[in-house]
C-alpha cells in the first residue's frame, strides 16, 4: 500500500469539511422535506403477493436445518488459485432434513393453484410456487478467497445453475455442458421456507361460503389482501387450492404467462471471461469461441487455452417491458410499451418503445478511472465484474423470473439476484465485500440514453428537473482535480456562467463553485504532481436535492418513451445483520447529470472506447474533437463517438465506505449489507410526479392473510392455516414481523363470524376416501375438549401394526399390535388443533394423513352459572330437567 502525503490529506479533509458544511445551510431551493402524503393512494395493481410455505402449516413440511463450521475450506485449498476448487456448493457439516425424522411430506407443489372468484365460478390465474434451500458458497479458486471463504446463502431451486456449465460439448467444442446436476431442495413437496406468488390485481371477489370448488379439489385456502395505504377500498381475494392426484393442473405456466425469459441462440458458447485482475474470481480453462461458435485459435494455429464461461446473453419480456442482458453484470436496455393497457398477458403481443437506458453501472474504490486511491485501483461493471462472474441460476415461471448472478471481482460471494415481474423489476443485491477505504466506498446506479428521458422526480425535488446533461446538484459532486479534462466543468455557479454557450442552471450558492474551488485549491498545492498523488472524483450527496439516505427517497425519470419509478430499501427484517445494519447508514443517494462526466464505461451518448481506462481518446475516428452531448445535438445514434460517454440523468447509491461484510469467514451471515432496488416501469409518457403513487410499497405493503375456506367440494380440506404475510415482499420474516395464524375462523373466512354450534358427532367415524384412507373423523363441525378417540379403518388387504398420534406437531400416543384399530388422543383443547396420524401396515406401507379440528367455544352465563350451582346442592328435581342439566 503506497504512503498518503500529510498534505493531499490535509486538501482533501478541507475540501470534505467545506462541502459538509455547505450541507449544513439552509434549503435554498425551498425543496421540502420528503413526506408521505396520505391523500394519495398507491397503485397497488404493479405489486405481486408473495406468501410462504409457513403462511400453510398443515400443507408445509418444515424446511431443512443445516449447519457449517468456518475455515473448514482450508482444509482442502491454501493456494488460492487454479489449482483450488471453482464455484460449488460446499457440503454442511450438519444438515437436519425433517422427513428423516418421519415427518410427512409436504404438499407437491405441482398441485398447487391460483384461483380468483368472478362472480359464478372459480377460474385459474397465473400462480407459481418457488422451492428454496440454503446453500454455502464457495470459490477457493479466487484470489480473494482466502478472505472470503464460504458464505450461507438461502435462495431458490434452479433448473439450471450456470456456474456447473464448463465442460464442452463432445460434439462442440463452442457449446457449454453441465459438469454435474442442478441441486434440488431436500425436502420434497412444499416446505415452510418456499415461495407462492401471484399478482395482486389478479385477486377479485370474495367468494361466496358455498360456492361450488372446480373438480379435483382436495383443500382450499382463502388469501385476503388488503392495502394499509387505502383501508377504504376494501379487500380483495384469491384462493389457493390444493389439487388431487386426478385433479385439474396448472392453466399457466413460463410459456403462456406473464414474463418470458429468452436465453440468446449463442448463449451456451463459451468465451473468455477474465477479470482485468485476473486473480479475481477464476474460471477454468478451455477452447474459447466467437459470437457465431468458430473456435478461436492464436498465432501458432492452435485453439486458444483461456478462462472461459458461457455469454450468458438474454433477453426478459413482458407485456409492459422488455429487458436485456449482454453479460451476467450488464444490463444494458429497457424498453417499455407505451400502449400497455394492462389487459393483455402475452408479452408476445407487446410494441415496445426505444431503449431509455445507457445501462446499470457498478463502481468500487473510484468514481471514475481517472481518479487514484492510495490503496486501490478502479472496478466497474464490464471490464470486471462482468469477467470474474458466473451465473448461480435461472428459473421462469407465470408469475415472475429469477436471475442470480455470483461473485464481483475481490467480493467472491457477491450476489446479484434480479426477479421481473409483469410491471416490474426487483434486483436484491448480497454484499459480502472485504474493507472498503472511505473515499470513494461504492456506487451502483442507473445511466439513462440521452434524449430519450426528459425530467427527473425525487421525494426533495416534487416539480422534478430537467434531465438533460447539464448538472443540477448545488454541491453533490466534485471531478477528479488531476485530471484536466474537467477543467471547464462548472458543477456549482448560479446560471451567469456558461459552458460551451450553455448557460449553468441556477443554484443557491451565488456564484460560487465547490468543484473549481476543491480543483483549484489541489492544483495550487501540486499534489498530482507529487510521487505519491492522490485523487479522486467524489460524491458527497447533496441534502438540498436528495435524501440523507438513499433508503428515504423515492426516483422518477420520464419522457415520451415511458417512465421508472424506483426505490432502493431493506426487503424484510431477517435480511438486516448487525454489522450490515449499521454500514447501511452511510448509504447516500446518488445523482449526476452530467454529459461531460466520463464515468468509465458505456455507449450513450458516446461509447466509451477504452472501457475501464484513463486514457479515453479525445478525438474521434474522423479526427476532429469529442464534445459533451447537449439537447439541441438531438438523440445520438448508436456508436456515435462524437461525443463523450457522459451521465445522463445518472441516479442510485453511493456507499461512502465499507467497514467488513464478507461475514468474517463465519459462513452464516452477521454483516452482510443486503438491500433490495424495486422499479416500477409505466407506460406513462412524459409523466408528472408519480412517486407517491408507486414509491411507497416499501413503507406499508400489501397484506396478505391466508385463512379457510371449504366452499361444496366433498371431502375438501377446509382447516384454517393462518398467517399474515407481513407483505408482498415474502412472507412470515418481512419488515413487519411474523406471520400469527388466524384462530376460529369459520369457513367463510370472516373472522367476526360466530363459531358453528357444538357437535359431538365431530368423533364419529366418516367415510373413507382417497383422501381419507384411514377414516379420520369429519373436522366439518367443531369439536368438544374431551378424549377423541379415534376408530382407524384397515386398507385393503392389509393391517395397522405402529400407530403414532401428533397434535399440533407433538407426539401424543404411540400404538403398536398385529392390528391396531382405536387410538385414544387426550383432551383437546377448546382451540384449533391439527391430529396428524402416522400408521404403518404390517406390509411396510406408511400412511400419512393430517386433519384440523376446531374447538367448540362454549358460552357460560352468570344465569347458567347459578342454575349449574342449584343442581348442585339441590340434586332432587324432574328426571327430564336433570338429562337437560347433563347436557348443558
Amino acid at each position: 500500500m503506497t504512503r498518503i502525503p500529510a498534505l493531499g490529506i490535509a486538501i482533501t479533509a478541507l475540501c470534505a469539511c467545506l462541502a459538509l458544511a455547505l450541507l449544513t445551510g439552509g434549503r435554498a431551493h425551498g425543496s421540502p422535506l420528503p413526506v408521505v402524503d396520505p391523500t394519495v393512494a398507491a397503485d397497488r395493481s404493479v405489486e405481486p403477493v408473495v406468501l410462504t410455505g409457513a403462511n400453510f402449516p398443515d400443507w408445509a413440511a418444515p424446511s431443512d436445518i443445516n449447519a457449517k463450521l468456518p475455515l473448514t475450506d482450508l482444509k482442502d485449498c491454501q493456494t488460492f488459485d487454479d489449482k483450488c476448487a471453482h464455484n460449488h456448493y460446499a457440503p454442511p457439516d450438519v444438515e437436519i432434513n425433517p422427513e428423516d425424522y418421519g415427518y410427512p411430506e409436504g404438499v407437491p407443489t405441482d398441485r398447487l393453484l391460483g384461483y380468483r372468484w368472478d362472480g359464478k365460478r372459480f377460474v385459474q390465474i397465473p400462480f407459481q410456487v418457488d422451492k428454496m434451500f440454503t446453500r454455502y458458497l464457495d470459490n477457493s479458486a479466487s484470489g480473494f478467497s482466502v478472505y472470503s471463504g464460504e458464505d450461507q446463502h438461502t435462495t431458490y431451486e434452479f433448473p439450471r445453475e450456470g456456474f456447473r456449465f464448463t465442460k464442452s460439448d463432445p460434439s462442440n467444442p463452442c457449446l457449454a455442458v453441465p459438469d454435474s446436476a442442478a441441486a434440488k431442495d431436500p425436502v420434497r413437496g412444499l416446505d415452510t421456507n418456499d415461495e407462492l406468488a401471484f399478482m395482486s390485481s389478479d385477486a377479485g371477489a370474495q367468494a361466496p361460503a358455498d360456492a361450488k370448488l372446480p373438480a379435483g379439489i382436495s383443500g382450499v385456502r382463502e388469501v385476503r389482501v388488503d392495502d394499509p395505504l387505502n383501508p377504504g377500498a376494501g379487500p380483495h381475494y384469491a384462493y389457493v387450492m390444493k389439487a388431487d392426484t386426478h385433479g385439474p393442473r396448472p392453466a399457466y405456466n413460463a410459456s403462456n404467462g406473464y414474463v418470458s425469459y429468452q436465453r440468446d441462440p449463442n448463449a451456451d458458447y463459451f468465451e473468455h471471461s477474465e477479470s482485468s485482475y485476473s486473480g479475481y474470481g477464476n474460471a477454468a480453462t478451455g477452447i474459447v469461441c466467437d459470437a457465431s461458435g468458430h473456435v478461436l485459435y492464436g498465432p501458432d494455429g492452435k485453439p486458444l487455452i483461456q478462462k472461459r464461461r458461457p455469454r450468458d446473453y438474454a433477453t426478459v419480456t413482458t407485456p409492459r417491458y422488455r429487458f436485456r442482458y449482454d453479460g451476467r453484470w450488464l444490463m444494458t436496455a429497457i424498453n417499455i410499451n407505451t400502449a400497455d393497457d394492462g389487459q393483455t398477458i402475452s408479452p408476445a403481443a407487446a410494441v415496445f418503445g426505444p431503449n431509455i437506458v445507457d445501462r446499470w453501472k457498478a463502481r468500487a474504490f473510484q468514481q471514475d478511472p481517472s481518479s487514484k486511491t492510495p490503496c486501490c485501483g478502479f472496478e466497474e461493471e464490464d471490464t470486471h465484474w462482468g469477467g470474474s462472474s458466473t451465473l448461480l441460476g435461472e428459473r421462469v415461471g407465470p408469475v415472475r423470473t429469477i436471475r442470480e448472478t455470483w461473485g464481483a471481482d475481490s467480493g467472491t460471494n457477491v450476489i446479484r439476484r434480479e426477479v421481473f415481474y409483469r410491471d416490474q423489476m426487483r434486483i436484491k443485491s448480497f454484499l459480502r465485500v472485504h474493507v472498503i477505504p472511505p473515499l470513494d466506498g461504492i456506487y451502483a446506479q442507473w445511466d439513462f440514453a440521452a434524449g430519450r428521458v426528459n425530467r427527473y422526480f425525487n421525494s426533495n425535488v416534487p416539480n422534478g428537473v430537467p434531465v438533460d446533461g447539464q448538472n443540477d446538484t448545488a454541491f453533490g459532486n466534485l471531478d477528479d482535480p488531476c485530471n484536466d479534462n474537467y477543467n471547464g466543468n462548472n458543477l456549482g455557479t448560479v446560471g451567469n456562467v456558461q459552458v460551451a454557450g450553455v448557460p449553468i442552471p441556477a443554484t443557491p450558492l451565488n456564484g460560487f463553485d465547490p468543484n473549481q474551488f476543491y480543483r483549484q485549491l489541489y492544483q495550487t498545492a501540486q499534489i498530482c504532481k507529487t510521487p505519491y498523488p492522490y485523487h479522486q472524483s467524489i460524491n458527497l450527496g447533496d441534502p438540498t436535492f436528495g435524501a440523507t439516505n438513499a433508503s428515504l427517497q423515492w426516483n422518477e425519470v420520464t419522457g415520451p418513451n415511458g417512465t421508472m419509478v424506483d426505490r432502493i430499501q431493506v426487503d424484510k427484517a431477517t435480511d438486516l445483520t448487525a454489522g450490515g445494519l449499521a454500514q447501511s447508514t452511510m448509504a447516500i443517494p446518488y445523482y449526476r447529470d452530467d454529459s461531460c462526466f466520463d464515468d468509465g464505461t458505456g455507449s450513450d451518448p458516446g461509447p466509451r472506447l477504452r472501457p475501464g481506462s484513463r486514457d479515453e481518446p479525445r478525438t474521434a475516428s474522423d479526427g476532429t474533437p469529442r464534445v459533451c452531448w447537449k439537447p439541441s445535438n438531438g438523440i445520438p445514434g448508436p456508436g456515435n463517438d462524437h461525443f463523450f460517454q457522459g451521465d445522463i440523468g445518472t441516479h442510485g447509491l453511493h456507499l461512502l465506505f465499507q467497514a467488513e461484510s464478507d461475514n468474517a469467514r463465519l459462513t452464516v451471515p452477521v454483516d452482510e449489507i443486503v438491500s433490495e432496488w424495486r422499479m416500477v416501469m409505466l407506460p406513462n409518457a412524459n409523466a408528472g410526479n408519480l412517486g407517491e403513487v408507486y414509491g411507497r410499497e416499501f413503507e406499508k405493503p400489501l397484506q396478505a392473510t391466508v385463512m379457510s375456506y371449504s366452499g361444496t367440494a366433498p371431502g375438501a380440506d377446509n382447516g384454517p392455516s393462518g398467517g399474515n404475510s407481513g407483505g408482498t415482499g415474502g412472507g412470515p420474516d418481512s419488515a413487519n414481523g411474523q406471520a400469527s395464524h388466524t384462530a376460529n375462523s369459520d369457513t367463510s373466512g370472516d373472522s367476526n363470524t360466530k363459531a358453528p354450534p357444538y357437535s359431538a358427532a365431530a368423533g364419529a367415524p366418516a367415510k373413507v376416501s382417497r383422501i381419507n384412507p384411514l377414516g379420520l373423523p369429519s373436522n366439518r363441525r367443531c369439536v368438544k375438549p374431551r378424549r377423541f378417540a379415534l376408530r382407524l379403518h384397515q386398507p385393503r388387504g392389509q393391517t395397522l401394526v405402529h400407530v403414532k398420534v401428533f397434535v399440533d406437531g407433538a407426539l401424543v400416543r404411540s400404538a403398536r399390535g398385529r392390528r391396531v384399530s382405536r387410538v385414544v388422543v387426550p383432551k383437546l383443547i377448546q382451540a384449533d388443533q391439527t391430529i396428524e396420524v402416522v400408521a404403518r401396515t404390517n406390509r411396510g406401507r406408511l400412511i400419512t394423513e393430517r386433519r384440523l379440528y376446531r374447538g367448540c367455544p362454549r358460552k357460560i352465563t352468570l344465569s347458567a352459572r347459578r342454575v349449574g350451582a342449584k343442581r348442585k346442592h339441590h340434586k332432587v328435581g324432574r328426571r327430564g330437567t336433570g338429562r337437560r342439566g347433563r347436557r348443558s
